[in-house]
């Protein structure tokens, strides 16, 4: 854990990854709990790209139209299909291949009253699966704080502990993939590595994806 290697994506250039997690403890195997933080789970330790979660757009009210709100979570989002495609494409042919499908559950804001379940290649990491306890995250019971970010002592959500994320050399705020429950907005990590809540998800930010290997 926390052992680092290069990689090459083609049309994002090189790229730094990390071994997050290695361990499966017995809560994996609980009955909706989400995988996302259980075995084998590589995170970028930099970003990829700067991002929006998805576009504004007046009136909207249902998770198949587009807009800038957090309605239909992580599920709906138009960032998940882009890294799930684009960027997940530009992987190495050795790295796709070893790439497998994660049951991902997210919380939700407060338009919608139940978590969401995806099926993803890549996907953003939680607060929960960061800072260990995210009172903002109403999906935290089904996850677990990843085994980096416990290594690295990161105990709440004003920690610190976080090494700074770089994008083209310059440090960034990075997305999370729940919602704030409180509001219409999203999560992010600060420059800082501080957790903070309310954000349009309008906003360019940074896309830092994590997989598991199996």
């Amino acid at each position: 854990v926390g052992d680092t290697k290069e990689v090459e994506l083609e049309g994002f250039g090189t790229h730094t990854v990390r071994i997050s997690n290695m361990s499966t403890p017995d809560e994996c195997s609980t009955e909706g709990f989400s995988q996302t933080a259980c075995g084998f789970v590589v995170e970028f330790a930099d970003i990829v790209a700067l991002k929006r979660m998805n576009p504004g757009g007046a009136g909207y009210s249902n998770p198949y139209e587009l807009g800038h709100e957090n309605y239909g979570s992580w599920e709906y989002c138009e960032l998940r299909p882009y890294i799930n495609e684009t960027i997940y494409i530009s992987l190495p042919l050795e790295l796709k291949e070893v790439v497998i499908d994660t049951k991902v559950i997210t919380g939700h804001g407060n338009q919608d009253s139940n978590n969401f379940t995806t099926t993803d290649k890549l996907y953003l990491l939680s607060g929960t699966e960061v800072f260990a306890r995210s009172s903002d995250d109403t999906a935290g019971e089904f996850t677990r704080q990843l085994d980096y970010y416990t290594v690295e002592n990161v105990t709440s959500t004003t920690n610190t502990n976080i090494p700074t994320k770089l994008y083209e050399g310059t440090s960034s705020k990075w997305w999370l993939r729940n919602p704030y429950k409180f509001n219409a907005g999203f999560t992010i990590v600060q420059y800082s590595g501080y957790y903070d809540y309310g954000y349009a998800s309008t906003e360019l930010y940074g896309v830092s994806p994590a997989f598991r290997i199996g």
